[in-house]
């Protein structure tokens, strides 16, 4: 099985899946698999278990979401709570006064995907664009009624990053740190902060200058650069490199340790009294509202047929993906964690080999695993 995964990576290689890919498994808290393959980019120096990967939208469920938990287990935060406990009369439009925070996270709030805020966003002084961002997405038009329609959204986690932000009065980043990161010892998991100036015409190359390794993601038509430890969402970039929809590089074993500490939260084992296990285990149900949606809060759960994850987790799954080619999926009924990162955007966003590869990339992991009898 370990010689199927050896040549699935060889192949992934060869085709141009990615340049360079991290493969961690494990169960009931102890790694059982990990392997690294490939280079940071083409010429540059081996994947090892310290290189960090552009973590993308996996920022949803390592930051955002854990500090919804966090908020809401002290009080701070109601999951119906409305916009309108949050902003003036005179700023939040009467379409957006009934979407709830729960809505937000189940990505059903009726916002849209996506939209290109950058474009406006770089012209106007760094200080400014965040309250111009938030005002921008409060005047965005709904794309369906609350509650009605699943439609994935970057702006309902852009929208709950800064809401979280006020409640913890500090940027998120800082408020992960803090929150998070510190208290479970983590340090291979952060943001790349930076002051970005105006207009993408005058920035000037940016290279990691801290000693570390970081996979590059995509020569970047806007930026008209190779990134590396730069954010690749040019939304995020815009903002600093710090969003509540992107922003998070880190590594594999970075993930694994995180996510372990939420399975021990959920089991009450943590030790952990600020983190209540009533409200994570919420944050892993599908919610209902919408039929046949399969995201529970923050979190995603396998699909019937063609997952991601897929074939052999079991339906109390709950994963995400992220748009450079990383992924993170826990069984909940057999503490499973198999973590996969890679780099899929090098050199260019046009490559999608890695959606046939990554549920295979699964599967031959938990049939190691199963051989194994870990479960």
């Amino acid at each position: 099985m370990i010689a199927q995964i050896e040549q699935l990576f060889e192949d992934g290689l060869r085709e141009g899946i990615f340049s360079g890919a991290s493969l961690l498994a494990a169960a009931r808290g102890t790694i059982l698999f990990e392997r690294q393959w490939g280079h940071t980019l083409s010429g540059g120096s081996p994947i090892s278990t310290e290189t960090r990967f552009d973590l993308a939208s996996l920022t949803k469920i390592l930051v955002t979401t854990p500090l919804a938990v966090c908020a809401a287990s002290r009080g701070a935060l109601r999951l119906d709570h409305t916009l309108d406990a949050f902003f003036a009369p005179d700023v939040l439009p009467a379409d957006k006064r009934d979407i709830s925070i729960r809505h937000l996270l189940n990505h059903c709030s009726g916002l849209p995907a996506y939209h290109p805020f950058y474009r406006d966003l770089i012209s106007l002084p760094p200080p400014s664009r965040r309250p111009a961002l938030l005002d921008a997405i409060l005047r965005t038009p709904l794309a369906a009624p609350p509650g009605t329609v699943a439609c994935y959204s970057d702006l309902g986690f852009l929208l709950l990053g800064m809401i979280l932000e006020k409640l913890f009065d500090g940027r998120l980043d800082q408020v992960a740190r803090k929150m998070v990161f510190d208290p479970f010892r983590i340090d291979s998991l952060h943001f790349r902060s930076m002051e970005v100036p105006t207009g993408p015409e005058i920035i000037p190359s940016l290279s990691p200058a801290d000693g570390l390794s970081f996979a590059a993601t995509e020569h970047c038509p806007w930026r008209k650069r190779l990134l590396v430890g730069e954010v690749h969402d040019e939304n995020c970039y815009c903002l600093g490199g710090v969003a509540g929809h992107a922003g998070l590089f880190g590594t594999a074993r970075g993930i694994f340790t995180l996510l372990s500490r939420f399975l021990d939260i959920a089991r009450g084992d943590s030790g952990e009294p600020a983190w209540s296990s009533d409200i994570l285990t919420e944050f892993w149900s599908r919610q209902g509202i919408v039929a046949d949606s399969t995201w529970a809060l923050g979190f995603d759960t396998p699909s019937a047929s063609n997952s991601s994850a897929g074939r052999f987790f079991s339906p109390r799954s709950v994963g995400h993906l992220g748009f450079s080619g990383t992924s993170a999926w826990m069984d909940l009924e057999r503490s499973v964690i198999i973590i996969l990162l890679t780099n899929r955007i090098y050199p260019t966003r046009c490559n999608e080999k890695l959606k046939a590869f990554r549920p295979l990339a699964h599967d031959l992991t938990m049939e190691l695993l199963h051989a194994t009898q870990e479960f």
